[in-house]
């Protein structure tokens, strides 16, 4: 996404735009390990995790050592917008993490607890690729701050769809369905059916998952979600935001890289893993 930005405006692609997409990467990547240590999580994406393999201490010590490559290039750069989103893209994805933290102990997590987390932990990632890229391009402000909201949207498509698929997917994504429940993770498809159903019963359903989602029971509740339309709203909700995402590119000029930007929207919601 850092490189597609980086061929919207006068100029083109430089060793500058591909030191951004690092960057990008490089904080993407300490994120990960990071998770997978919260999370207790043995793989990632099919293969094994690093906590797995080398368990936390290395981990987080691994993590910690790229989050301060990250800042090392970034000055080196002397690109000092670079530093601002970098910097604010940190502290909001470390927010969102806190905030599911939070949440998943009381399993309170409202539909608006739930967009600021994703926002937070996934779009927050996305909007700075875009806008990265946007200013080693020669992009006006006003372009570079549109392609922010493109990438915000994009990314919460991106993440509505993954957390679809962990109840919906069929497990190809890298993990089992049915995680996020097991992992008492509410995600949009759960949390909308808890503000319809009758109050005894959305405590009954909070219950259940804050004791424990069993294997036998993920399919119930799954069933669950889809007859009381949850499936239905967060699809409509992912559709919204991909729709706003490709409203945002209106002031770039047209160029194979827009439309490449425009498809990349339609492959975020219609991808099965």
């Amino acid at each position: 996404m850092t490189l597609l930005c980086g061929y919207l405006g006068d100029h083109r692609p430089d060793d500058l735009c591909i030191r951004a997409a690092v960057l990008v990467e490089l904080l993407h990547e300490a994120t990960l390990v990071h998770d997978d240590v919260v999370d207790e999580s043995d793989t990632r994406r099919g293969w094994p995790s690093l906590p797995a393999k080398f368990k936390n201490k290395v981990s987080v010590l691994f993590g910690d050592y790229m989050l301060a490559t990250v800042l090392a290039m970034t000055l080196e750069s002397r690109e000092a917008k670079w530093l601002d989103v970098l910097a604010e893209t940190a502290r909001r994805m470390s927010r969102g993490e806190l905030l599911q933290a939070a949440r998943a102990r009381r399993v309170d997590m409202t539909e608006e607890d739930y967009l600021k987390m994703i926002g937070d932990k996934t779009a927050a990632l996305f909007s700075a690729a875009c806008r990265l890229g946007g200013l080693t391009s020669g992009l006006s402000d006003a372009q570079v701050a549109a392609l922010g909201v493109y990438g915000e949207q994009l990314g919460l498509a991106f993440q509505i769809k993954d957390d679809l698929l962990d109840i919906f997917g069929d497990g190809g994504i890298g993990k089992p369905t049915g995680g996020d429940l097991k992992e008492k993770k509410l995600t949009l498809p759960l949390l909308h059916i808890l503000s319809k159903v009758p109050p005894r019963e959305a405590s009954r359903i909070r219950a259940r998952i804050r004791r424990g989602v069993k294997r036998g029971e993920v399919k119930e509740i799954t069933t669950l979600i889809r007859d009381l339309g949850g499936e239905a709203y967060a699809i409509q909700t992912m559709e919204n935001c991909r729709r706003k995402a490709v409203e945002a590119l209106a002031l770039l000029p047209t160029s194979p890289a827009l439309e490449n930007l425009i498809q990349l929207t339609s492959f975020a919601v219609e991808r099965r893993m």
